[in-house]
């Protein structure tokens, strides 16, 4: 290990410490030994600036992020939370809009939080805004791709939906939640939680903003299927396969399914 990357990794592991660095005299001895002093601070001083921006910007970042998760949670939890999750997970990113890919994760085993079911399913819902705002912009599905297509051929093509689309199976109606949560700017004071109740959702991007729709079981699985690369035939097996009312469903409504997913932009090739 060079002298540059021994100073880096001692930095790096300083500025990841939660307590302030002047209470711990072998950071304070080693900052004396690395880092020159000025008359206006000691050098446990200027890594303690450094290490204090750190949290703050990246606590911030979170915030703005998932806005949902912390009106939930209320200031104490969330706190906790966020230091939980950037001890256990440090930023292994340039950009600090790749911060929360995790949490999702980490929230699965978070068992110190109230409503985690209902933080974890607001947590996907947050992090998917992200992934669909950024994903690139491809056009949708031109219809005579598919009209010439025997029906054999079209059974068995595997249609190919949007990278600016995010399917999300959640327990609670958190769409609505979030909403409210923002007008009332965070707080949750006179906002009940809400009970749990399926929610199927479509996630994607009209021009800049980031929207959804809500999903009934076949259709949603009939999409779900298709973004797993299962052929067209098969994803309305799958859908149908559901019970006889959602196979009627199939059956009766898969047309007006797709000229709906067209026009919204969900499908984007077919081979």
């Amino acid at each position: 290990m060079s002298e540059l990357d021994r100073l880096q990794d001692f930095i790096s592991a300083a500025l990841r410490r939660r307590r302030d660095l002047s209470r711990d005299p072998v950071i304070v001895a080693q900052a004396e030994r690395e880092i020159h002093a000025t008359s206006h601070f000691s050098p446990a001083r200027h890594l303690e600036i450094y290490r204090e921006q750190f949290w703050l910007r990246h606590t911030q970042s979170l915030l703005e992020d998932f806005p949902g998760i912390a009106g939930i949670l209320g200031q104490s939890d969330w706190e906790r939370l966020v230091e939980e999750y950037l001890l256990a997970q440090p930023p292994a990113s340039f950009s600090l809009r790749d911060l929360g890919e995790k949490l999702p994760a980490f929230l699965e085993s978070a068992d110190f939080l109230p409503q985690r079911e209902l933080v974890l399913d607001m947590a996907r819902l947050e992090w998917a805004h992200i992934e669909v705002f950024d994903a690139p912009a491809l056009p949708p599905l031109a219809p005579e791709s598919v009209a010439t297509l025997d029906e054999e051929a079209l059974a068995s093509a595997r249609l190919l939906l949007s990278p600016a689309l995010r399917l999300l199976d959640l327990s609670y109606p958190v769409p609505e939640l979030r909403n409210r949560l923002l007008s009332a700017k965070g707080s949750l004071v006179d906002l009940p939680l809400p009970e749990p109740s399926p929610t199927r959702l479509v996630l994607y991007r009209r021009e800049l903003s980031t929207v959804h729709c809500r999903l009934r079981r076949a259709p949603f699985t009939l999409l779900e299927a298709l973004s797993r690369g299962v052929s067209l035939g098969n994803a309305c097996e799958a859908a149908c396969a559901l019970g006889e009312r959602e196979a009627a469903s199939v059956e009766r409504e898969v047309a007006t399914w797709f000229a709906d997913w067209v026009a919204r932009g969900f499908i984007v090739g077919v081979r």
